[in-house]
């Protein structure tokens, strides 16, 4: 099974490696691209709104494009919103 943080888990992880950010966020960014792969799309919704926010940092997340349609394309609204953030 994946890994799962939710956004405020990873935030306090940025914030509790004073120093040492990028490590962190590398490490964040590979747990984010295999959660992007889940068919779960809750699973995947929540990597897009952690992406989102890592690009308010200044980080890329170009290559995230296609999963971010995805998010956008499902049924359900609350799904939905952190796609249309991203876009």
């Amino acid at each position: 099974m994946v890994f799962e943080k939710s956004l405020t888990a990873m935030v306090k992880g940025i914030r509790a490696h004073r120093g040492n950010e990028s490590e962190y966020i590398n490490t964040s960014i590979a747990e984010i691209k295999k959660e992007i792969q889940s068919t779960n799309m809750a699973t995947k919704s929540m990597a897009i709104l952690k992406l989102a926010y890592l690009t308010m940092l200044g980080y890329d997340m170009t290559w995230a494009t296609f999963a971010v349609v995805e998010v956008m394309s499902t049924n359900r609204f609350g799904t939905k919103r952190p796609g249309y953030l991203a876009s």
